[in-house]
C-alpha cells in the first residue's frame, strides 16, 4: 500500500513536469529564444553564450531544477549556427539533451525578414528509482534505475520579425515521440508548439518597453501561455512583470553589468495548488556577448 501511495505520488507530482520539462519550462524566453526555436540563431549581429538556472517551487522536495546554456553565432551574412545543452531534473526524473541548431535568414523587403531553422541532437532520460528514500525496503520495482540510452530528435522553428523589434514565431524543438516504457508507459514525450510574439515600444529616450507573450500547445496536455512586459531604462536596467495561466505571476530584474555581460533574475510566486506546499520559484540568467556594437536587441 505505502508503495502504491508513493508511485501515486510521484506520478501526480512528477508526470507533467517529466513531459513538459523535457521542453524546459522558463520564464525567460525572450531572453533567449534559442531555448525553443532554431530559427533564432544568428537573428542579430551578436554571438552570445547565454546560462540560464532554474529553480521550481523551493522548499519542495523533488522539485524541478532546470540547466541550460546556448551558444549563439551568427554565420556569414545571412545563416546562423548554435548549440543547446539542458539538464531537467523533477524528482527521480532527469532529461539531459544536446542539440546543434542552423538557421538561414531571407530577407522580405526592405523591413521583414523571415527566419528558418533545425535542429539535430540526442536524449536521454533515466528514472532514479534507488534514490528515493522507501518506509520498507526491498521492493524490487524500486532497486534498479531506468535509463532510455541516447534518443535522436529533431526540431524545427519559423521566425518572421520586423526592423523596429515585431516578431512572431512558431517551432516544435521535438518532433520525435518515445514511450520510454517506465511504470506502465507513463513517461513519453510530448509534441509541444511554441508560438511567440512581441515587439518594441519606446517611451522617449530612457525607457523602452519589451511586450512579449508565448502560447504552448501539446495533445491531452491542458493549454499554457505566458504574458510578460519588461521596461529597459537608461540602456542598463530591466524590470519586468510575468504571468503563466493558472501557474504563477513574477516579476524580473536585469543589469547590464558591462558591455559584455548581462544578468537577469525572475521570482514568481505560484498561484496553482503547489502554492500550499512552496511558495516561490527563481530563475538566474548570465549572457555573455561577442562582436557587441550597442545594447541588446532583444529583451
Amino acid at each position: 500500500m505505502l508503495v502504491a501511495t508513493l508511485v501515486a505520488m510521484l506520478l501526480g507530482i512528477c508526470s507533467y513536469e517529466s513531459k513538459g520539462q523535457i521542453e524546459t519550462m522558463y520564464s525567460l524566453y525572450r531572453f533567449n529564444p534559442q531555448i525553443v526555436t532554431p530559427a533564432h540563431v544568428g537573428s542579430s549581429e551578436v554571438s552570445d553564450i547565454t546560462i540560464i538556472n532554474r529553480r521550481q517551487w523551493t522548499g519542495f522536495e523533488g522539485a524541478p531544477v532546470t540547466f541550460a546554456a546556448s551558444l549563439n553565432q551568427k554565420w556569414g551574412e545571412n545563416k546562423g549556427i548554435g548549440v543547446v545543452a539542458l539538464m531537467d531534473q523533477a524528482g527521480p526524473i532527469k532529461t539531459t539533451t544536446i542539440s546543434a541548431d542552423f538557421a538561414y535568414h531571407i530577407p522580405l523587403n526592405d523591413k521583414w525578414t523571415m527566419s528558418g531553422g533545425i535542429r539535430g541532437g540526442f536524449s536521454n532520460l533515466t528514472i532514479q528509482w534507488s534514490a528515493i528514500r522507501l518506509t520498507h525496503v526491498g521492493d524490487d520495482n524500486f532497486q534498479e534505475d531506468i535509463s532510455s540510452g541516447l534518443k535522436f530528435n529533431t526540431g524545427w522553428g519559423l521566425r518572421f520579425s520586423k526592423g523596429d523589434g515585431l516578431f512572431l514565431s512558431i517551432s516544435q524543438p521535438r518532433v520525435l515521440k518515445y514511450d520510454f516504457g517506465a511504470v506502465s508507459g507513463g513517461y513519453k514525450d510530448v509534441d509541444y508548439y511554441y508560438t511567440m510574439v512581441g515587439t518594441k515600444v519606446r517611451l522617449g529616450s530612457q525607457i523602452t518597453l519589451y511586450p512579449s507573450a508565448m502560447v504552448r500547445v501539446a495533445t491531452d496536455v491542458p493549454l499554457s501561455y505566458d504574458v510578460n512586459v519588461n521596461s529597459h531604462i537608461r540602456d542598463r536596467f530591466d524590470l519586468g512583470f510575468s504571468y503563466r495561466r493558472a501557474d504563477s505571476y513574477g516579476i524580473r530584474l536585469g543589469f547590464q553589468a558591462t558591455k559584455n555581460l548581462y544578468a537577469g533574475y525572475v521570482y514568481e510566486l505560484p498561484i496553482s495548488a503547489i502554492s500550499k506546499v512552496s511558495t516561490q520559484t527563481h530563475e538566474i540568467a548570465l549572457r555573455f556577448t561577442f562582436n557587441k556594437k550597442s545594447s541588446l536587441e532583444t529583451k
